[in-house]
């Protein structure tokens, strides 16, 4: 299947603040954005029409997560609350907060479902990765291991490993049932904002403040490629399900479509703020965009 083109769809407006992330049900029927003006916004694909606004926060809102089924929402937030920064969970179909999760010593910079929805991951400046069981907000692990504020974490889709970034330079393997570190991928040549798995569990991605993406082999720990092609800050990357095309956001005010196999950027999107956050549906029909200057973008892409 080749790309064909990208037509913007819907500018989806509302945020007061900077659209901090978004996430996308693996249906794309519903889209998910947090921001710095403390609410989440919970969105119909493709018509762009808001269904909800989440508020509870009393803080900006870093990281966001929609559950596999659409069905709960995760926030991560610089809040204290008994000193102890704040995750939250939410039911999206009522907008209400189910519970909060305490733990984090810092704010919290990434979140994350299991393919299950039974756990979630965050990550945070406190440089730990902690996981979580959902339907008790019970912290199971936490993970130590980084040299700085932790960026970026995903579960594999199996939900044997943990994958996480951090402003060390380095990505870390986890083994998601011990807690243990299992591998260490170096080769950034600076802070590491982002991570994303593939869908078999083989294969990672990690963008970084040296402008690369890394394709890394999660059994060796090899970097199999680099791709090049952004011209400031990688702050995003999503893999779609088939594990063969990517999409990329960066401080360069661009959204990227790779080739994963090969390295080729197939398609670049202007935007007009810097882009914060990107999703790829699994299917590869929606590309989603957070910008800082307050617009999440939608775009259909076409295939032949």
């Amino acid at each position: 299947m080749s790309f064909l083109e990208a037509t913007l769809r819907a500018d989806l407006q509302g945020h007061a603040r900077r659209v901090s992330s978004v996430s996308l049900a693996r249906d794309a029927a519903q889209a998910l954005s947090g921001s710095l003006d403390r609410t989440l916004r919970l969105w119909e694909i493709p018509s762009g029409r808001c269904l909800r606004v989440l508020e509870g926060h009393t803080s900006d809102v870093n990281a966001v997560a929609l559950s596999r089924d659409g069905r709960w929402a995760l926030s991560g937030s610089g809040e204290v609350v008994t000193g102890e920064k704040l995750l939250r969970l939410w039911d999206a179909r009522t907008g209400q907060p189910a519970r909060d999760f305490l733990g984090h010593e810092a704010e919290v910079s990434a979140v994350g479902f299991g393919s299950d929805g039974a756990v979630a991951v965050s990550a945070s400046a406190d440089a730990t990765v902690r996981v979580w069981e959902v339907a008790s907000g019970r912290c199971l692990r936490v993970l130590k291991g980084h040299g700085g504020w932790v960026r970026a974490a995903t579960m594999t889709p199996s939900g044997d490993a943990i994958v996480s970034g951090s402003m060390d330079g380095t990505l870390r393997v986890w083994d998601a049932r011990t807690g243990q570190c299992k591998r260490l991928l170096d080769g950034h040549g600076d802070n590491v904002y982002a991570v994303a798995c593939s869908r078999d569990g083989t294969h990672a991605l990690s963008g970084s403040r040296d402008r690369t993406i890394r394709l890394w082999d999660l059994r060796s720990g090899r970097c199999v490629r680099v791709l090049e092609g952004h011209a400031d800050v990688v702050r995003s990357v999503g893999y779609a399900d088939d594990g063969e095309w990517a999409l990329s956001g960066g401080e360069d005010r661009t959204v990227r479509l790779w080739e994963v196999r090969t390295g080729r950027c197939a398609w670049t999107g202007k935007t007009t703020g810097l882009a914060l956050s990107v999703a790829l549906s699994a299917d590869r029909r929606w590309a989603l965009a957070a910008t800082y200057d307050r617009h999440v973008l939608l775009w259909e892409l076409r295939w032949s």
